[in-house]
């Protein structure tokens, strides 16, 4: 940690100021803080800070599925096999801000997990405040003890350890629909944005009704799609059915075992047609192993449509730009200006 984050930040539990209350070395602005205590100074609870990270979570201890969360996406993302050559055309065509929108601003990366897209946002010129449950944010302590514009906080995203009106731009791409109330959390998120800041979040789609599911924007490539559209939405229905029966069971299997099981199914993945009875297709197996891991772990997983997204933006105060096309499985991205 660095001094110049401690104006971002706020007590989880009661919004009130953070001070530093010890430190492991003088706080100069050009300093990693590897340790020390950080202290409210209107509840006066005190939050450590280990690692070079502020640990900021609420007061109330995590729920049985929240620690199920917290614990499965450590297990995935720190076995990730790193920045990937697609990250960087990923998160722009995801988060839709076009490369020059990061320079020179202040974003936060919603659950960043091992940091693949706090790195592409860094890369890009942002000054870069990374976020998450788990201990996958561990990754980047190499990174961020290195570079002053790369900062780390750990914490729980209904409960955000930051001060309301700061961030120029605030993404989470794929994340919030794995807390226990994807509305929740979108809306305690939001009012971190400035005013004229950009909002960007995709979650899982539902193929919802028919109305909704035939009025999906769909990416470029993807309209011979429209020839067989209640095909596909009944399709699309089947396999939520059968995804969710599935994880019924899953999602109550001790990790390790969860994850030693999904290998017979990347190896499918490997295997023309078969390939799309898995959750993931990516043509390295340890991701392939990792994103069908990431499908059948988390307690939470819900799925939503592109009109609950657009309300809750409107509810937030956010103006909605654009909407995420997508292929056949509804992926509802929103980015939004904050009013």
């Amino acid at each position: 940690m660095r001094t110049t984050l401690l104006p971002l930040l706020a007590c989880p539990d009661c919004g009130g100021e953070l001070r530093f209350a010890s430190l492991s070395e003088h706080p100069r602005p050009e300093v990693w803080l590897e340790s020390g205590t950080l202290a409210c100074a209107g509840c006066r609870r005190q939050f450590p800070i280990e690692s070079g990270i502020p640990r900021l979570y609420p007061k109330h201890s995590l729920a049985s599925g929240v620690r199920r969360t917290q614990t499965s996406f450590a297990y995935e993302w720190l076995r990730y096999p790193g920045s990937m050559p697609e990250d960087k055309p990923i998160f722009l065509e995801e988060t839709q801000i076009p490369a020059s929108g990061f320079e020179g601003k202040l974003p936060l990366d919603a659950g960043c997990g091992m940091g693949r897209y706090s790195r592409v946002s860094r890369s890009l010129g942002a000054t870069v405040v990374s976020f998450d449950l788990s201990e996958s944010i561990t990754r980047l302590i190499p990174a961020a003890s290195e570079d002053p514009g790369l900062h780390l906080v750990q914490g729980d995203l209904l409960h955000p350890p930051f001060k309301p009106g700061v961030f120029d731009v605030i993404y989470s791409q794929g994340v919030l629909h794995h807390t226990s109330s994807t509305e929740d959390a979108f809306l305690r998120v939001a009012p971190l944005a400035k005013k004229g800041a950009l909002v960007s979040v995709w979650v899982y789609g539902t193929p919802g009704s028919w109305r909704s599911f035939s009025s999906n924007p769909l990416r470029t490539g993807r309209e011979w799609l429209k020839k067989v559209l209640p095909l596909v939405w009944l399709v699309v229905w089947i396999r939520q059915i059968l995804s969710d029966s599935v994880r019924v069971v899953t999602t109550r299997l001790p990790v390790p075992l969860l994850y030693a099981l999904c290998y017979p199914l990347t190896a499918l993945g490997a295997i023309p047609l078969l390939k799309y009875l898995t959750f993931s297709v990516h043509p390295h197996f340890q991701v392939r192993l990792i994103e069908n891991f990431d499908w059948l772990a988390p307690p939470y997983q819900f799925k939503h449509t592109k009109e609950e997204l657009r309300e809750w933006y409107r509810h937030a105060g956010l103006d909605v730009l654009k909407q995420l096309p997508h292929g056949v499985v509804p992926k509802v991205g929103v980015l939004g200006r904050k009013r």
